[in-house]
């Protein structure tokens, strides 16, 4: 069974059980075509559950969430009738001027290796997008401003676009960004961060590349990462990333 299985079984077992169990199908079916959606390296997205909990709009710095909606009124409850209704998905676009570059070395204020430890699947105030907030272990760094205070062995928060909720109502949608992936936890990762506007503490995640048995794999596939798809050895690409930064560019 492939790990993008057993996380679903996982995501569908932490709904509880559904009274119907056409329902508990369709979110075990919705996994699997969110999964399929994903780039191959991709986790599936952090689940909030509202069936479970209340919505809280609460908590420091998210002035920064107003920047970025991606799919209007998507943290709002459709409501569910039933299995015809019990899921849905959003994907969203972004418009670029030529692609990406892979590795945005130049435009991130900072670029470490680190362990995610923690998740959630947010609800943006205005109700307009979802996304997931990671608590990350620093491991390593190769680029940060002194004044960040981004040290080894600090959390940080990194934010990625997308996510999934179960409203209240039993309704399971899942919002992805085109050709964009998720990290999950307890495993290693490059990452490149900026922080947004009107952020404290916030960081978004231009670009993510999985650590696996001393390789590398992109984890998104919007950049042109044909270098990377099938793994390049950490020594080469860490090189590369560096090369980068030393140069103050943003490179392929």
């Amino acid at each position: 069974m492939f790990a993008g299985a057993s996380r679903g079984q996982e995501q569908t077992s932490s709904l509880g059980k559904a009274t119907d169990p056409r329902i508990r199908e369709a979110y075990s079916r919705h996994f699997a075509i969110i999964q399929q959606m994903l780039p191959p390296h991709s986790a599936l997205p952090p689940l909030l559950n509202l069936t479970k909990s209340k919505l809280d709009l609460g908590g420091k710095d998210r002035a920064w969430e107003k920047g970025y909606n991606l799919l209007t009124d998507a943290g709002v409850d459709p409501g569910m009738h039933g299995p015809i209704d019990a899921t849905s998905t959003g994907r969203a676009f972004y418009d670029y001027f030529g692609r990406p570059n892979a590795l945005p070395a130049r435009s991130s204020e900072a670029v470490i290796i680190g362990e995610p430890v923690a998740s959630e699947a947010l609800i943006s105030h205005n109700r307009e997008t979802i996304y997931s907030r990671f608590s990350v272990k620093v491991l390593n760094i190769l680029k940060a401003k002194r004044k960040a205070g981004i040290h080894e062995g600090a959390d940080l928060i990194a934010v990625q676009l997308g996510g999934s909720v179960c409203f209240p109502s039993g309704h399971l949608t899942t919002l992805v960004v085109a050709n964009g992936g998720f990290i999950a936890l307890h495993k290693r990762y490059m990452l490149f961060l900026w922080r947004p506007p009107h952020s404290s503490e916030t960081y978004m995640v231009a670009e993510s590349y999985l650590i696996e048995d001393d390789d590398v794999f992109p984890i998104n596939t919007e950049a042109d990462v044909s270098a990377y798809e099938h793994g390049m050895p950490l020594d080469k690409f860490e090189a590369r990333v560096k090369a980068a930064i030393a140069a103050n560019v943003d490179a392929n």
